[in-house]
């Protein structure tokens, strides 16, 4: 089973946020389970290996009924925490993050990992993208921190073989340049160094 840093002050506030996003649907009649999201970004890279954080909330929101993200945007406050490195910090909420543009196998959804399944009777079951999927998902964007965030989730256990399958089998959903998205995969491989 893949640890998952739960009780990190940063981790600590990501979750205070899904539990105002909870208490806020619960506020307008939302049931059990009536929204997902899928954390990506900064914070999932936190969860999953207790580097480096993200100052907003990379999630994908699915079956959100009668509520726009302008709306969360005006519930969610910021959840403030002190970070033992930098000190006083804060996470908001990200409107405007969409994965659609990245690479994604068409199974990550189906393969996160569901954080609060002890919630069953929340609003919001709330599921934490695999290491591979979220290293997958950088390789659309590909800047620095990208691939650095790609090499520390090797570090912490993502295969590079594991890696090259997935990414192989996202390359088949991916609208964007393929030639470009084989070059990052080749690149992020060739550059790591244990």
């Amino acid at each position: 089973m893949t640890e998952i840093y739960r009780d990190t002050p940063m981790a600590k506030a990501i979750f205070e946020m899904f539990d105002n996003l909870a208490d806020f649907l619960e506020d307008r009649g939302a049931k059990p389970g009536s929204c997902k999201a899928y954390i990506f970004g900064g914070c999932a890279l936190h969860l999953h290996t207790n580097a480096r954080g993200s100052s907003d909330l990379d999630i994908e929101l699915e079956a959100m009924e009668r509520i726009s993200p302008n709306e969360l945007v005006l519930a969610l406050d910021e959840v403030f925490f002190d970070d033992p490195e930098t000190g006083p910090s804060s996470i908001v909420f990200d409107p405007n993050f969409t994965p659609t543009l990245a690479p994604l196998h068409e199974d990550y959804q189906e393969d996160a990992i569901w954080l609060n399944r002890n919630e069953e009777d929340s609003p919001i079951w709330v599921y934490l993208v695999q290491k591979v999927d979220l290293a997958v998902s950088k390789l659309g964007r590909y800047g620095d921190q990208d691939i650095d965030d790609i090499h520390t989730l090797f570090d912490h256990g993502l295969s590079i073989e594991e890696f090259k399958y997935r990414a192989e089998e996202a390359r088949k959903y991916f609208p964007g340049n393929l030639n470009r998205l084989t070059g990052n995969i080749t690149h992020v491989i060739k550059t790591y160094t244990k």
